[in-house]
């Protein structure tokens, strides 16, 4: 039973990758807004959908709302047209962050999205470097969580000399290590310390000294850049000879880029996950398509 690649409008480009990488149709999908801003699609050829596997290919940033929606009228829209099966490819899922209570009357926000896929009839889930890869067990079916920081790493080497990859606190370590690992290099994480007289914050590494040294901070999203630029000024700081950036989802809101530049970054290299690249000198991306495309097979698994 062979699958049909599906494409949401923000990850057009790479969702035709996909599908040639894979040699699976494509649909094609009609997108317009009506005057008061609801959207609508429709699968102009659904009889290629006919007792087939729908894989649906979208991200959800920019227009996190608007994103989601889409996506949700997509996968019913496989399911109408007859396909047996409705997998999710999404590189960037929105309201992750948001991922348990942190104040009593909150959502969270990170449950509705999963099991709204869920049940509205979705089996499969690949994403990329979730920031909560535990609480991916919501979505109550096969999810493949990638780990790319490696890909990421590996084009930082372009500019870096037997660097050491540092992730920026212990919750994004084992992203530091995969791609260390993986690239026969040294890692290690920040930890923050506050000196109890002057209350001034530090960051060091747990165990590896970095005076000399090249360094690759490794994180899964950069928002508003002030977690990157403190901790990669610090470490320059310190005595590291030079500070590359290596994140999975470079949302980069609002001046985060002049923050980050003005630390003394030499490079940012992101992932090609979201719906929008950043045009600038500082930052590079690197292609994950491929390994998303292996990746679509284990969740065909059971169909295929």
């Amino acid at each position: 039973m062979s699958a049909v690649i599906v494409p949401g409008r923000n990850y057009l480009e790479q969702a035709v990758k996909v599908a040639s990488t894979l040699n699976y149709p494509i649909a094609k999908v009609l997108w317009k807004e009506f005057p008061d801003g609801e959207q609508y699609v429709r699968i102009e050829n659904p009889d290629l959908l006919s007792s087939r596997t729908a894989v649906v290919v979208n991200t959800m940033y920019p227009g996190q709302d608007k994103s989601v929606m889409e996506t949700l009228m997509l996968v019913d829209a496989c399911l109408r047209a007859g396909a047996v099966d409705v997998k999710l490819v999404i590189p960037y899922l929105a309201y992750s962050r948001q991922d348990k209570l942190f104040l009593a009357g909150e959502p969270v926000s990170f449950s509705i999205v999963l099991k709204t896929l869920r049940h509205l009839g979705a089996t499969g889930l690949v994403t990329v470097d979730s920031h909560n890869p535990d609480k991916l067990t919501e979505f109550q079916g096969r999810v493949v969580n990638l780990l790319v920081s490696d890909l990421l790493v590996q084009e930082a080497l372009k500019y870096s000399s037997n660097p050491i990859v540092i992730a920026p606190d212990k919750g994004a370590l084992k992203r530091a290590e995969h791609a260390a690992v993986k690239l026969g290099l040294r890692f290690d994480y920040l930890v923050k310390t506050r000196d109890r007289i002057t209350g001034q914050v530090s960051y060091q590494p747990r165990e590896i000294r970095i005076r000399g040294e090249d360094i690759i901070v490794v994180d899964d999203i950069i928002s508003t850049g002030g977690t990157i630029a403190e901790s990669s000024k610090l470490l320059l700081e310190a005595g590291a000879s030079s500070v590359i950036v290596a994140a999975t989802h470079g949302l980069l809101i609002g001046n985060a880029l002049e923050k980050i530049r003005a630390a003394g970054v030499r490079k940012v290299i992101l992932a090609n996950t979201l719906g929008l690249k950043i045009q600038d000198d500082l930052v590079e991306y690197a292609d994950v398509s491929g390994r998303v495309a292996e990746a679509i097979g284990k969740v065909l698994e059971r169909v295929d």
